[in-house]
């Protein structure tokens, strides 16, 4: 993208809203406006370009210090927002008043948009069409059925159910894979494939440049087709606020927003079948880990690391990976999500590996977990104090029985928050659902009271607790797990490290827990054919 063209008819006080996703592009995508012009690669942030080329962006704490080491020396200005910051409310207060803010109507959600217009009030907000960007025809797979436990069309049947028969525009690709069982592995860190869907009360219509496979019942156009048929429907279309462009909104005549998104609701709960799927991705995870651990010696470096572990995770049948692997030694595992992979930083005796990562196996569905090696026997005695400080929070959030959401989320803060007042901080939500998508929703295990909702048996998400000092180090554990009968039950069966743990600031019941825990991920591996 060349900014000049970009900016050359811009007045004084107009400015172009910088997304870090496109309509079609995923979280990682590096052909988004935000990555060509910043160079920051993080899966959230937005950023603004005036008229003279001065960019600011905005970025919320997981990002605070990636995005500085990213934008280093190229002009920008980085605001880092708190958990308690939303983007419209640092952008009220960086805008003047009576300035124009361009947005991109294909990357911008509907709901986003509202948001904008209830809370800048004071800005003028105009959206403009972007050309579509469409990349070489990816290839598509069909997922077994004995992975996915049901038919695509049995999916669409419930879910037409669900609908009462009504019109329905399905504006998320990620609920079109899932109700269509297909994926797609060209684009890295996604099994997403680039398609939306359209449900009629008589036919069923799928959009997509991508050849897909001969769906019965399914009619297949190309995304050129999209704005003529859309704009013919005369009856109220379900949009999922959230999900829908603002461009699309505005192709349909008669829009009926959903209170709550029926497809996504499906794809929460898992079945039998991919539970068992996931039980079986998550020991080749596993043993890729196992594979990693026996390769830490000191002298590698950062990218030598991250390497290894790729290659490691791709011979224990993973497609890819699941999300951009984050790898990090020591003072650089405080930025959360760190992926530089610095190829100067050696590893050293007594060095800490933070390696947050994940694969796509055959079913498409995202795995992930989190671990801190140590290379060598010791460290300092600060680094383990942390380390255990974090695996109590994890362990308690793990063993202890809720069935709500933020409760979790609370607990993790309450046990780790005596650590802000060293500077240790803990910037980011509890866990997420994960699915198709490495983040989906529901459940979020966020201190946000508007997410706070009940576990559903079979809902599968993380429990990530985590503390980080800038320019010292970060700790995080995280596993994935399900919720069942009341109780969670982990995917993730890799141990700790037992090199860091404290035992002194454990108590009995802790001790107890984490002793069950290992004994639980020496018998998987004992188990399990790596």
């Amino acid at each position: 993208m060349n900014k000049n063209d970009l900016i050359k008819n811009l007045n004084d006080n107009e400015y172009i809203l910088l997304k870090s996703k496109d309509d079609l592009t995923f979280e990682h995508d590096k052909s988004t406006p935000l990555y060509e012009l910043t160079g920051f690669s993080g899966t959230a942030g937005e950023a603004v370009i005036n008229n003279k080329g001065k960019i600011t962006l905005f970025v919320d704490p997981r990002y605070h210090i990636q995005a500085e080491i990213e934008t280093k020396d190229k002009n920008i200005t980085v605001i880092k927002m708190d958990m308690k910051t939303s983007f419209t409310d640092a952008l009220k207060k960086y805008l003047p008043e009576k300035s124009t803010l361009y947005i991109p109507s294909k990357s911008t959600r509907l709901a986003s948009f509202k948001v904008y217009k209830k809370n800048l009030t004071k800005i003028n907000i105009i959206p403009y069409d972007t050309e579509d960007k469409f990349a070489a025809r990816a290839e598509i797979e069909q997922v077994n059925p004995e992975i996915t436990g049901i038919s695509y069309d049995k999916k669409i049947e419930k879910l037409i159910r669900a609908i009462k028969g009504q019109n329905i525009f399905i504006s998320s690709m990620e609920d079109v894979s899932y109700l269509l069982n297909l994926r797609s592995y060209q684009t890295p860190e996604t099994s997403v494939i680039k398609a939306k869907m359209l449900i009629l009360n008589d036919e069923i219509i799928v959009f997509s440049n991508d050849k897909l496979p001969v769906l019965k019942g399914v009619k297949i156009y190309p995304f050129n087709k999209m704005k003529s048929i859309l704009s013919k429907i005369n009856e109220p279309v379900l949009i999922d606020e959230n999900t829908i462009s603002l461009y699309d909104f505005n192709l349909i005549k008669t829009p009926k927003a959903l209170k709550r998104n029926p497809a996504a609701k499906m794809a929460s709960v898992k079945n039998k079948a991919e539970i068992n799927h996931y039980k079986k991705a998550f020991k080749k995870l596993d043993c890729a880990l196992y594979a990693f651990k026996s390769k830490i010696q000191a002298g590698l470096s950062e990218f030598q690391l991250k390497e290894i572990f790729e290659k490691e995770l791709i011979k224990a049948g993973a497609k890819c990976t699941s999300f951009k692997t984050i790898l990090a030694i020591s003072e650089n595992s405080s930025s959360i999500h760190y992926s530089n992979y610095d190829k100067k930083r050696i590893l050293k005796e007594g060095d800490t590996i933070l390696l947050d990562c994940g694969g796509y196996y055959e079913g498409g569905y995202a795995t992930d977990i989190t671990r801190v090696f140590l290379c060598g026997s010791k460290t300092k005695d600060k680094v383990k104090e942390v380390y255990t400080a974090v695996l109590k929070a994890q362990l308690n959030c793990y063993f202890t029985d809720y069935e709500t959401t933020k409760v979790h989320d609370d607990l993790a803060r309450k046990l780790l928050k005596k650590y802000e007042k060293e500077g240790f901080l803990f910037p980011h939500s509890l866990g997420h659902g994960v699915g198709i998508p490495v983040h989906q929703a529901p459940p979020t295990l966020t201190p946000n009271p508007k997410y706070d909702k009940k576990l559903k048996n079979n809902m599968v998400f993380t429990i990530e607790p985590g503390l980080y000092k800038e320019g010292e180090f970060g700790i995080r554990l995280e596993n994935t797990v399900y919720f069942n009968g009341g109780k969670k039950i982990t995917f993730s069966k890799f141990p700790y490290e037992e090199n860091l743990i404290n035992y002194d600031m454990l108590n009995k019941k802790e001790r107890k827990w984490l002793e069950s825990w290992q004994d639980m991920a020496k018998k998987n591996i004992e188990d399990t054919k790596c």
